[in-house]
């Protein structure tokens, strides 16, 4: 289904395997927080257990605090593997090198934070990245090179992009598992609903001006920011408090482009009938029409939730990406529990990354909704229908269609 060769057709004689993975992960105080992601991979690393491994992967950036060495995440892949995860604090220096072709079938290595490499993050294309030192310097180590890190797959780095050229490629089971749901909810002849939502309003309508236009989408239904920004446009009274969070989270949508996707779709999309709102630290919850712009609007109204619940488990296949309000507050957790409940009875339901994914393990409702993400830019970008760079790379290099 995905056009892209996966490791189960990486041949046997192929014994040295790089393994970019994505172990990026919430810390504080050295400490790993959130191991979702780690334990996502165990079913790739597995299936390579009678190879020579060397992982590749980043966490954070440079300038934040986060932004440290993988030492603990070695720790953290090795107890998780139930095998030790050797870890050498460098990237392709001369003992790098050395180690790697002195491994034995079964040892797994990982090596340093790619982002510490100067040239892993320019802008560059994967064939501008296969002529760096790194790849340079690693590329003959290896037989076989496998992306796992679906999660970081819109990004055109060094680490993901600049081995494809030079190494045969395959994707692992994390990226081919994201890249068949998320197909799931982009094919057309299916009866698609999406329920977007969230702080930001630049992703959401990115989603919808894709799913929408391009006939994938029987209905859209709004909840968070975004739901009160389309609102604030057909004029309806939300307060300077909430006019103000719109405002902030708007990026660079236009107001004129928003407006034309209202009104040429109106009828597929659907808008919250009602609020909960903050008033002096009290929920209350108060319809749209008689709401007169005072208290925060934190989550959707009850009979929001009664509607949106009715109508969304109909749909053969329902996508959900951002939550209904500030779920965390248990004043406001109310809306995203309804409406999570209400996705995972579809036929096929789709929990995009982020905030959804965090509120869908928080209401115990993971096992009951048939794909969970772990992508965050990079599911927004696949659901928007954004070509995503790795995906391409492999595809003209290595895809069915290339052989």
């Amino acid at each position: 289904m995905t056009g892209l060769p996966t490791i189960e057709e990486i041949k046997s004689e192929h014994k040295a395997v790089l393994l970019r993975l994505d172990i990026n992960a919430p810390i504080v105080n050295s400490t790993i927080l959130d191991t979702t992601r780690f334990e996502s991979h165990l079913p790739t690393i597995r299936e390579l257990k009678e190879k020579k491994v060397v992982i590749i992967a980043h966490q954070s950036r440079p300038g934040r605090r986060d932004f440290t060495t993988l030492e603990e995440h070695a720790r953290v892949l090795s107890k998780i593997v139930g095998r030790e995860v050797e870890y050498i604090d460098e990237i392709f220096s001369k003992r790098v090198i050395d180690r790697i072709r002195s491994m034995k079938v079964g040892e797994i290595l990982l090596l340093e934070n790619v982002r510490f490499y100067s040239e892993e993050q320019l802008d560059r294309t994967a064939e501008e990245h296969a002529n760096c030192l790194m790849v340079r310097r690693l590329k003959d180590c290896f037989d076989v090179f496998v992306n796992d890190a679906f999660s970081a797959f819109h990004r055109s780095h060094a680490s993901l992009v600049g081995f494809i050229p030079v190494l045969p490629t395959y994707i692992g089971r994390v990226a081919e598992k994201e890249i068949r749901a998320l197909s799931m909810g982009l094919r057309k002849g299916d009866r698609i609903a999406f329920v977007l939502g969230g702080a930001k309003i630049k992703d959401p309508i990115k989603v919808m001006k894709n799913v929408l236009e391009n006939g994938i989408a029987e209905r859209v239904f709004l909840t968070g920011v975004v739901a009160n920004y389309f609102l604030q446009l057909l004029g309806k009274e939300i307060g300077e408090e909430n006019k103000k969070i719109v405002e902030d989270n708007k990026e660079n949508v236009r107001d004129e482009d928003a407006k034309k996707l209202l009104e040429k779709h109106k009828d597929k999309i659907l808008l919250p009938i009602d609020f909960g709102i903050e008033v002096g630290g009290v929920r209350e919850d108060v319809e749209l029409e008689k709401f007169k712009g005072k208290g925060v609007i934190k989550d959707i109204g009850v009979e929001t939730m009664n509607e949106f619940s009715k109508m969304i488990p109909e749909f053969d296949t329902v996508v959900v990406n951002g939550t209904a309000g500030v779920y965390e507050d248990s004043r406001f957790s109310l809306g995203t529990y309804e409406i999570l409940k209400a996705v995972s009875k579809a036929k096929f339901s789709i929990v995009g990354g982020g905030h959804s994914a965090s509120a869908v393990n928080m209401f115990g409702l993971s096992e009951k909704v048939s794909h969970v993400s772990i992508a965050g830019g990079a599911c927004v970008r696949f659901l928007s229908g954004e070509k995503l760079p790795v995906i391409e790379k492999i595809r003209e290099y290595w895809g069915k269609e290339a052989k």
